[in-house]
């Protein structure tokens, strides 16, 4: 499991660590330059050409002390600084006047018509202009630099590394503040930040390494974190616990309420999915004219059909008792008995049973408040998978909004509905009331196919169903459907991609080997 901290918390860190453990600044620095400079190597090789941008910050002395190390390894190192030397200040200072010692070649603003040359002769440039604290627009000078390298990067070789973050990516958002580097790599020291992870500043990241600079994990600051990202070898910990001497009641009893006449496929995706993950018994209420063609496609189901013309809704009654978890919305399509069905289906499933609620069961959500008024009552134990034209539904904002600020929609979202909102993007996040937040780092754009988020939907029911608390199913859904997308991708590639495939690749055990 990979911790995310905010920039807020990396500083109160340093400030930790320097006021109570009475650890100076420059040791820090020193700890985060060896990194930068292992790092270099691994991108250049030995002997390489080498051309820091160092602005006027820590992220600036980073660069220095990175740039004497690489010189006393036989490098070929440069400066290029971005600020008046006089302007530097504490650690970022001392660093800055030990280079002469060093002979590190130092050139400043004045010189600035040589830099396209230096970046022709550079094989790594490292970007050390700004760091995590950016929080005004890049203008001026700085803008130019960046503009600069990243047009030169599409045309020379180099290789570019950012110190931290990429310089003109916000750290907390992602957001671009006006322009940013557009780096290979990324090296970030102690924790991972939320720029690193939503776009579209994950997009000018490149591969980021996580670098231990002596920042101790129990310090209070960093105990704080709420927000986190799942890896591989978690899985092992997370996954549901299947026994030698087993039977299909250990493994739950889901009720997937899915499907219309128009759209059998999300019914049959979501079931499907919920058994390729572990589930034990998977039911379908299906309305009985698309009953036939769920049944011949997939037999492992247990189909409920039910008349469209009843408005009783009797059956759900029985079905209530009899399952264990339950998913709603794939494919239900805007007919008028849909509404009445959820709202008997809401107010009768007890508030300790997991329900997921996916598609049209969002969007009858986002228009009834008498809805909104049962999913609230059940105290958290619902799970909303909204994508973001329906989180703007729910939320009554725009998209583009939410686009600008994913992690605060989901919590807008777990709030708003007391529920854990998976807010399903190209990076989806999940939230829950109290607080804790997970990033997703798996999948890929061939999953941007209909159906996807039927098959996500199934397999959160699934993991439900064999006892995991609805947000460590919500998680771990996430991170599996995401991993799927990444198996299928290296059978049929991202273009061909279709929600079949996904549920083809939903093989916990090959994942497990990823560890």
């Amino acid at each position: 499991m990979k911790w995310i901290s905010s920039t807020g918390q990396m500083r109160a860190a340093d400030r930790y660590m320097a006021e109570e453990m009475k650890v100076p600044g420059l040791i820090l620095m020193e700890a985060a330059a060896g990194k930068v400079a292992d790092k270099v190597e691994q991108m250049g090789g030995l002997n390489c050409r080498v051309l820091f941008l160092c602005g006027g910050g820590n992220n600036g002395g980073d660069g220095f002390a990175a740039a004497r190390m690489l010189k006393s390894r036989g490098h070929n190192v440069r400066i290029f600084l971005a600020s008046d030397p006089a302007s530097y200040k504490g650690d970022a200072a001392t660093n800055f006047a030990m280079l002469p010692g060093y002979q590190v070649s130092v050139l400043n603003m004045s010189q600035s018509a040589a830099f396209a040359r230096l970046l022709e002769q550079a094989e790594v440039v490292v970007d050390a202009l700004f760091g995590t604290g950016l929080d005004r627009p890049v203008e001026g000078f700085y803008k130019q630099i960046i503009t600069v390298v990243n047009e030169a990067h599409r045309v020379y070789p180099f290789k570019t590394l950012a110190v931290d973050i990429p310089s003109g990516v916000q750290g907390d958002s992602g957001k671009i503040l006006g322009c940013a580097i557009e780096a290979d790599e990324t090296i970030t020291f102690s924790r991972l930040k939320p720029g690193l992870l939503l776009f579209p500043g994950r997009d000018c990241a490149g591969k980021v390494t996580v670098a231990d600079i002596g920042i101790p994990e129990n310090i209070p600051p960093l105990k704080e974190s709420l927000e986190f990202q799942l890896e591989y070898s978690d899985l092992k910990n997370m996954l549901p616990v299947r026994k030698h001497r087993s039977h299909k009641g250990l493994y739950g009893h889901l009720l997937v309420v899915a499907g219309c006449r128009s759209m059998t496929g999300a019914a049959m995706f979501a079931a499907k999915s919920a058994y390729k993950v572990g589930a034990g018994l998977v039911e379908a209420a299906i309305p009985a004219q698309a009953a036939p063609v769920l049944m011949s496609r997939l037999p492992e189901v247990i189909c409920t059909p039910y008349d469209t013309n009843d408005a009783s809704f009797g059956w759900i009654d029985d079905k209530v008792v009899s399952s264990s978890c339950f998913v709603a919305g794939p494919g239900l399509g805007r007919e008028p008995y849909v509404g009445k069905m959820l709202e008997h289906l809401f107010a009768s499933v007890p508030a300790d049973k997991p329900m997921v609620l996916d598609a049209d069961a969002l969007n009858w959500l986002s228009e009834s408040e008498e809805l909104h008024r049962l999913i609230c009552e059940r105290g958290g134990n619902t799970i909303l998978t909204p994508h973001l034209g329906e989180a703007s539904r729910l939320l009554k904002v725009s998209v583009g909004q939410i686009m600008d600020e994913p992690v605060e929609a989901a919590k807008a979202l777990a709030h708003e509905f007391s529920s854990i909102a998976v807010l399903k993007d190209a990076m989806t996040v999940v939230a829950e009331p109290n607080g804790r937040i997970f990033f997703n780092s798996t999948g890929n754009n061939g999953m941007s196919t209909a159906g996807s988020g039927d098959v996500l939907a199934g397999m959160i029911g699934g993991l439900l169903g064999q006892r995991c608390d609805p947000f460590r199913a919500a998680c771990l859904g996430v991170f599996m459907h995401g991993a799927a997308g990444d198996l299928a991708k290296e059978d049929v590639g991202e273009y061909g991609m279709c929600a079949s495939d996904l549920v083809d690749h939903i093989y916990p055990e090959k994942m497990l080997e990823k560890a």
